[in-house]
């Protein structure tokens, strides 16, 4: 599994500044290393996406600039061409806004549990799509971070949590 997206449902409108400057916040609460990133502008200098880099903070070469073993974390401004999806087999009929695209989660899935508990603690209305038929919110990944091993809690059905 390569990807981890962290939908919002369509119209939702929460600003990417708030949205960076919240991915900072948890961070610094979690004890988190972020690497930031050059933001994409619209040609009104809006801020259109932004790619950061999160990782442990004792994941760091030598020389304190560069982190191995982290995740990349695309923050989108909704609208944005080709960010909605819809979960067909929810059946519920929302069509949802990729917010946040985590890829690197696969053998970093302990850095991007943490990351994602933390962030939806934030903004609870939002929820965790892995790139296979599970659906995570807040509750779930509180009940991953208790009850699984960090290194697998992706890889297991929520409901079985």
């Amino acid at each position: 599994m390569a990807s981890a997206f962290v939908l919002v449902e369509e119209n939702s409108n929460v600003p990417i500044d708030r949205l960076v400057e919240d991915i900072r916040q948890v961070c610094l609460e979690a004890n988190l290393h972020l690497i930031d990133g050059i933001p994409d502008v619209d040609l009104e200098q809006n801020m259109k996406h932004c790619a950061l880099g999160i990782s442990r903070p004792n994941q760091q070469d030598s020389d304190n600039s560069v982190a191995i073993d982290m995740i990349r974390v695309d923050v989108y401004d909704e609208p944005g061409l080709h960010q909605y999806r819809e979960l067909e087999w929810r059946e519920d009929g929302q069509v949802y806004f990729n917010t946040l695209i985590i890829d690197e989660v696969y053998q970093n899935e302990e850095v991007t549990l943490t990351f994602l508990y933390h962030f939806l603690a934030r903004h609870p209305q939002m929820i965790v799509w892995i790139e296979e038929d599970w659906v995570y919110t807040l509750s779930d990944l509180e009940k991953a971070l208790k009850t699984s091993n960090l290194s697998d809690w992706c890889y297991v059905n929520p409901n079985s949590l």
